[in-house]
């Protein structure tokens, strides 16, 4: 159970006169500059950052002192204690399956296909499909929550495979059996290889008819705050649907996995990614 929390626009009947009404957008932009910026920032770098008048922004800053969420130290703002509780309780909450549905379900709209969350099992060198919104068409992909999948040959796999730390890359791809699924599914180690490099330059990854015959899979991965990658968003289709929605499915696999990453904390320094414009996945 949560901690109880007191948010920083439920002032004490005390102060409440002593600050402006804090619109709930500008009191998060306020922290999440702040969060940015631990050494600290000025009123007039706030000022600058936000765009209000300087006039609200302080007696806006004033309620957040008053109430914790911000501390003052000379002419520099920081996070306060309360913000550092109320993040540690909304990491506690965190979980990746309730964080992630709202994407899934923006994903499936967008897509009109099967949306899955694929999860890395290390240990065994495989992923599974810990949640899974089907297509409402009457022809889909359809595969049962908790099935897995080797890294190798699945589009989720080689996502994940790309964004590991490189010795155990090395090391799977060195040991692993690289045991056919269908007439597609790509074997040779040095091959693989040149497709991981290339997944790591686009972010994003496709098989057509690698794993199953008749199923065409679109997967980009999901950051965690501190750039780790432990799972992947994946776009199921049919063979031939897959194949011509190509570069439009790949799209909505790359926003979902983009947004879901910041949902969770990440924040990426600058674009990383080649994203694709010529119909291919």
């Amino acid at each position: 159970m949560l901690p109880s929390i007191a948010l920083p626009n439920s002032i004490s009947p005390s102060r409440r006169g002593e600050t402006a009404p804090m619109a709930p957008a500008r009191v998060l932009r306020v922290l999440r500059l702040l969060a940015d910026q631990p050494d600290g920032l000025t009123l007039a770098q706030l000022v600058a950052q936000i765009g209000v008048p300087k006039t609200s922004l302080y007696s806006l800053l004033h309620g957040l002192t008053a109430e914790g969420f911000v501390q003052r130290h000379e002419s520099l703002y920081r996070p306060g204690p309360e913000s550092f509780v109320l993040g540690a309780a909304l990491v506690a909450a965190r979980s990746l399956a309730i964080v992630a549905t709202p994407f899934l379900l923006d994903a499936r709209a967008q897509s009109g296909e099967t949306v899955l969350l694929a999860v890395i099992d290390r240990s065994a060198g495989r992923l599974t499909y810990t949640q899974i919104l089907e297509s409402h068409k009457p022809v889909r992909y359809m595969v049962p929550v908790g099935t897995t999948r080797p890294l190798f040959a699945t589009a989720a796999g080689r996502v994940l495979l790309a964004f590991q730390d490189e010795p155990w890359r090395r090391e799977y791809l060195s040991s692993a059996s690289l045991r056919a699924l269908t007439d597609k599914t790509v074997t040779n180690r040095r091959q693989l290889e040149r497709i991981i490099a290339g997944i790591q330059a686009t972010g994003h990854a496709s098989t057509i008819g690698e794993v199953t015959p008749d199923v065409a899979g679109f997967a980009a991965p999901i950051f965690e705050p501190n750039s780790q990658v432990n799972a992947a968003i994946v776009v199921g289709a049919p063979l031939e649907r897959g194949k011509a929605a190509a570069e439009r499915l790949t799209r909505v696999a790359i926003d979902c996995a983009e947004q879901l990453s910041q949902a969770l904390g990440y924040r990426a320094q600058q674009t990383q990614f080649h994203t694709p414009t010529n119909g291919k996945a």
